[in-house]
């Protein structure tokens, strides 16, 4: 209460998006610098060469698509936890349970995609991490996820191992493969 016995005034509270919309900013001017840099890095590296694009091609690419889009959030930034639904309802715990979730069994499968390569070959590897999102991460049936591993597997050895001869991880199936078809 202030001198005159009147309830004295409370200031406005910031809108309750306000902070959301802060950390957002924030994050897209993290994005926008992340990407300056890599145009900057990609912009040392040769964009064509005699026989054709050079390695700074592709990364230029990349940079300026980046770049792009980071200024096109950080100018129109769209609404506070916004979806594609038009609603700004808040997530419920249980979705966002599931959302940690599946995102702890990416970052996992990319641990078993790193120790796997270096162990366990190409197809073995490919198999057990389309297995291990598919399955757990996604929350498809067994039979689904290794039909799909399988598929990943085999359109990766023939279209990268065979057609593109590229050095993928070998194991005793990789070398069964190649002594078939080369």
């Amino acid at each position: 209460m202030n001198a005159a016995g009147s309830p004295a005034a409370v200031p406005d509270a910031p809108p309750a998006g306000s902070a959301l919309k802060t950390g957002a900013r924030l994050a897209t001017l993290a994005l926008l610098a992340l990407a300056l840099v890599g145009l900057w890095q990609s912009s040392r590296l040769e964009r064509w060469s005699f026989d054709g694009p050079g390695p700074g091609l592709f990364p230029m690419i990349v940079s300026v698509v980046f770049v792009a889009l980071a200024l096109i959030v950080l100018i129109w930034p769209g609404r506070a936890a916004s979806t594609e639904d038009g609603d700004t309802e808040l997530i419920d715990q249980a979705t966002r349970q599931q959302t940690r979730r599946s995102f702890a069994i990416y970052v996992a499968s990319l641990l078993v995609l790193t120790a796997g390569s270096a162990f366990a070959g190409f197809t073995i590897t490919a198999v057990a991490v389309s297995v291990l999102i598919v399955r757990f991460a996604e929350g498809r049936s067994w039979g689904a996820a290794i039909v799909y591993g399988l598929a990943c597997a085999a359109i990766g050895l023939i279209g990268f191992g065979w057609l593109l001869r590229v050095d993928l991880p070998s194991s005793p199936i990789e070398r069964a493969f190649f002594s078939l078809v080369r």
